[in-house]
């Protein structure tokens, strides 16, 4: 089996809201309490305290990569807590996309591979780069991208399940 660590950001960041509105509303209750009976510069430092903790907590959060096996019967993923397996007996198509967000300075741009399985379900992978790099990848110009190098895998093993767009 072949591996790889990548950055698959948007289940990352939805796991970070989640867990950022979870963590800021535990620690609301725990400091109201605390508020209504006194209000001093003790309490604003307590909040602040959590607050960063919170963030701190976030920003470990999303440092943390997905590591991506694959072999010719099953791709399997995994970031914290969360895995994933796929087999290929149970893909009916398999797609990628380039997906180009605007943030305040420019663009980020992803590259994602996108399974549809048989039962219906559709997972994704998918990774950050720089836009010229995606762009010789598809090319074929260089083979740098290691999400790339897995869907020319999936291409080679599999041609009937390849969608094209």
């Amino acid at each position: 089996m072949k591996s790889f660590k990548i950055n698959n950001e948007s289940f990352l960041f939805s796991i970070i809201f989640k867990a950022f509105t979870v963590l800021w509303t535990i620690s609301f209750l725990l400091i109201c309490p605390v508020i209504k009976v006194m209000v001093n510069k003790q309490t604003a430092f307590i909040s602040r305290v959590i607050l960063l903790i919170i963030f701190v907590i976030g920003c470990y959060i999303a440092s943390r990569p997905t590591t991506v096996e694959y072999g010719a019967e099953k791709i399997y993923w995994k970031w914290l807590w969360y895995d994933n397996t796929v087999n290929f007996g149970d893909v009916k198509s398999v797609h990628y996309k380039v997906i180009h967000e605007r943030t305040r300075y420019g663009y980020n741009h992803r590259f994602e591979i996108v399974f549809r399985l048989k039962n219906g379900t559709t997972l994704r992978l998918n990774d950050t780069l720089e836009l010229e790099d995606i762009d010789n990848s598809i090319d074929g110009t260089t083979d740098d991208i290691k999400l790339m190098q897995l869907y020319r895998f999936i291409e080679k093993l599999y041609p009937e399940k390849i969608k094209r767009h």
